[in-house]
């Protein structure tokens, strides 16, 4: 029998745990000033803006800022004549570099990776409501509200976790013998072993998560805010879904769903001004579907900081940066220039990126992923036509294209994916599923006379699925194969 009540402090889940795993009769009947036990609709809201979408320190880590480290969308900077310093560098090195420990920096200080144990607490959060369902008091059409974003966040962390401690999805076959992550079907806090689930068991999950938070959302019809999980960003995940795993046609499928139901269009920053001091990431920014996480939990314009005040730090990469020509207005919106340094990412800006977060979803995606898909498809002339709307939108005196050729409509797509969806986590995702391809990172000393490392990620390299962070390894009993 649990007879402890725990104080509530800033979350809901223990009171929402205690009232599911107690068996005392009478603890319901227990008076607390410091225990809440939701009961309405309302209530569970609020729990899961407090535990699932919470905007204190533990969100950022979803936003898992190391994934653009690893890419080839980040280069270095060495001033040695900065001697006393900071080397901004160090705290990203085990990523930049791709050891096989990640969590040990430079200067072997243990940095843990907290996306594991973030995801699977919203994942248990998720079961819990959804077991409450039934007991909850509320109309029945927001009780159907609140089980749509409580499916598709479950979805959402899945999908970050198949996609960061597991092999790229490559085909039916592979993905039903490949070992990917832990499904969590508890509804309560338990001691016990969890087998490692398929790639596939994981997909199928997440995909049927997703489509009644599709069904849902589009029965209930209420209309939400771009500060909780919608239609639109179902819609969305659910095309990137597709995507991912080579199901092109209902990846088009989806996307169209989103593009054509009317709620929203692209923001056509091509009429911004020259050297616009506007935010991607902007409320201005009409194509956002959805915004999440913390600002004082994010750290990529600390970690790419391009500054020449340090003795190293990391900034974007030139090769990146050249491919914005001076009329593609993502060039202002999507970065800023550090005096006597670098380039610097420059989307989302704490408050300059007003009544928006560090996370989002937006519209173009949908496009590029539709895009991605026809070229798959052989349907070259509409993933042009797609490409050229993204592009429209983007770079002031704009000149439809023609591509006819198969190959260069995909090369085309990939180069306008990189560009537009940069420093949002989803180049590294890219690189995975297009076959892990070969990168080179340079890491310079900064005492100017040693020698500089190249480090290489070999083609199709295991280092493209992270590891389990030796937290969780430590606790081994939890994870079987």
């Amino acid at each position: 029998m649990m007879t402890t009540i725990y104080k509530l402090g800033k979350t809901l889940l223990f009171a929402a745990l205690l009232s599911i795993t107690t068996s005392c009769g009478d603890f319901l009947e227990e008076k607390s000033q410091d225990l809440f036990i939701p009961k309405t609709v309302q209530d569970y809201k609020e729990f899961v803006a407090g535990e699932m979408l919470n905007l204190g320190q533990s969100n950022g880590v979803v936003l898992a800022e190391y994934l653009d480290i690893l890419t080839d969308d980040v280069n270095e900077r060495v001033k040695p004549r900065r001697k006393d310093a900071q080397d901004s560098r160090e705290w990203m090195w085990g990523y930049y570099a791709w050891q096989t420990e990640p969590e040990v920096d430079f200067n072997n200080t243990f940095r843990q990776d907290n996306l594991w144990e973030v995801a699977y607490h919203r994942i248990l959060t998720a079961n819990i409501i959804l077991s409450r369902l039934s007991e909850m008091t509320g109309e029945q059409v927001k009780k159907n509200d609140l089980e749509a974003e409580v499916r598709f966040i479950r979805a959402w962390s899945y999908f970050m976790l198949v996609n960061v401690y597991a092999k790229p999805y490559e085909n039916v076959t592979q993905a039903g013998t490949t070992i990917a992550v832990p499904i969590n079907t508890a509804t309560s806090v338990e001691n016990r072993q969890l087998r490692r689930a398929s790639l596939a068991e994981v997909y199928a999950l997440i995909e049927d998560d997703l489509i009644q938070a599709v069904r849902l959302f589009s029965e209930t019809g209420i209309k939400k805010t771009i500060y909780r999980p919608n239609l639109n960003t179902s819609l969305l995940l659910l095309s990137r879904v597709a995507l991912y795993m080579k199901q092109y046609q209902k990846a088009a499928d989806w996307a169209t769903q989103l593009i054509e139901n009317g709620s929203v269009s692209l923001f056509d920053l091509s009429k911004q001004p020259n050297k616009s001091t506007l935010r991607f990431f902007d409320e201005e920014n009409t194509e956002v579907l959805f915004t999440f996480g913390a600002r004082s939990a994010y750290n990529l314009y600390k970690y790419v900081s391009a500054s020449a005040n340090e003795k190293g730090c990391y900034a974007v990469d030139p090769t990146l940066y050249a491919m914005f020509k001076n009329d593609d207005r993502r060039k202002y919106a999507f970065f800023t220039s550090v005096p006597l340094g670098g380039i610097k990412p420059f989307k989302f800006y704490q408050n300059s990126s007003k009544n928006m977060y560090p996370g989002v979803f937006h519209l173009s995606e949908a496009y590029l992923n539709r895009a991605e898909a026809y070229v798959e498809l052989g349907q070259v002339d509409k993933a042009v036509s797609d490409l050229n709307a993204v592009r429209r939108n983007r770079i002031a005196g704009y000149t439809d294209v023609t591509i006819t050729d198969r190959d260069a409509a995909m090369t085309a797509v990939r180069t306008e994916r990189r560009m537009e969806l940069c420093f949002e986590g989803l180049r590294w995702f890219d690189l995975r599923r297009w076959g892990c391809p070969e990168l080179k990172h340079t890491y310079s000393a900064n005492n100017g006379t040693s020698p500089a490392i190249e480090y290489k990620l070999e083609q199709g390299d295991a280092r493209y699925t992270l590891p389990i962070p030796r937290r969780e390894r430590n606790l081994n009993f939890r994870i079987m194969e």
